[in-house]
């Protein structure tokens, strides 16, 4: 399995529009963030998405985003929803026109697993997803599906783990796969503010081999929806992983300014492993 980094950054992004801030100045390519997503690659070649934002199109093009089996929505957000739009260069519906008929083109719809919440929110926000279209370019043809329990696809075990963004509802997801026998997996867990014991219990429980954590690190700052650094920290000393890889950052700090802030902080967290660093975009990890 591996996974690609697409998006490292909160909602504005970063650069953020119309600041001149040293972050959004910066020239350094790993503080250039957009807003986040990551998109995965199982052993038996099953390609999954996770969120799908506004820059999703330009994402897709630059790391070559081409295939998507499935789409796994975290919560309804625009900056983790508002590019699904783009979906319909993978699966659409089509209105086709000769000088004998009109027809429609059927093709397989991509599953979207995701809570009732959002599947609500993706009902009223893009309606037309779910009628034919009368004329023009066509639209992307899915279908919703709410994801309670765990469920697989293809070979790889997909477990969604409840998580809160303030009040919100919103779903973080572990992929697990057997190599050698052994059960290891990659925790993707972003716009949070809490995770319970039981959320927790829920990863140790579908994990085996926690190899990588991404969780939601917005800031060195306290958020009212967003885990800070060293909240992030303490949440991921309880769940514990061989890695753990910040997402979700604002333009407070940039890449080395929140390595060294990490390092700093570490020795408070015993428990967690070595390996904690912010990640960026583009980057791939493989387990």
């Amino acid at each position: 399995m591996q996974l690609r980094v697409l998006g490292s950054g909160t909602s504005n992004g970063v650069p953020v529009i119309a600041c001149q801030c040293k972050v959004c100045r910066s020239l350094n390519p790993k503080n250039k963030r957009n807003r986040a997503s990551v998109y995965i690659r199982t052993e038996d070649n099953k390609y999954i998405l996770i969120d799908i934002g506004p820059e999703f199109r330009l994402q897709a093009l630059k790391y070559q985003v081409n295939q998507i089996d499935a789409l796994l929505l975290t919560h309804s957000h625009a900056d983790h929803l508002h590019g699904i739009d783009d979906l319909r260069s993978y699966s659409s519906v089509c209105f086709k026109r000769t000088e004998a008929n009109a027809s429609f083109f059927d093709a397989a719809p991509i599953p979207i697993y995701t809570n009732h919440q959002t599947i609500k929110d993706v009902e009223n926000r893009f309606s037309y997803f779910f009628v034919p279209p009368k004329e023009g370019g066509g639209h992307a043809k899915v279908q919703l599906i709410k994801a309670k329990e765990s469920f697989n696809i293809g070979k790889t075990k997909i477990t969604p783990i409840p998580m809160m963004h303030g009040h919100l509802q919103t779903l973080g997801w572990l992929l697990t796969e057997e190599k050698n026998g052994k059960p290891q997996s990659i925790a993707y867990l972003t716009d949070c503010s809490y995770i319970s014991q039981e959320s927790i219990d829920l990863i140790h429980k579908n994990c085996g081999q926690l190899k990588v954590l991404i969780i939601d690190a917005l800031r060195v700052k306290e958020h009212s929806t967003h885990f800070n650094y060293l909240q992030a920290m303490e949440t991921a000393e309880k769940i514990g992983a061989q890695k753990v890889y910040f997402t979700h950052m604002t333009h407070h700090d940039g890449h080395e300014e929140t390595k060294k802030y990490i390092k700093k902080h570490l020795k408070e967290f015993p428990k967690l492993t070595k390996k904690v660093m912010p990640s960026w975009d583009g980057l791939l990890i493989k387990i």
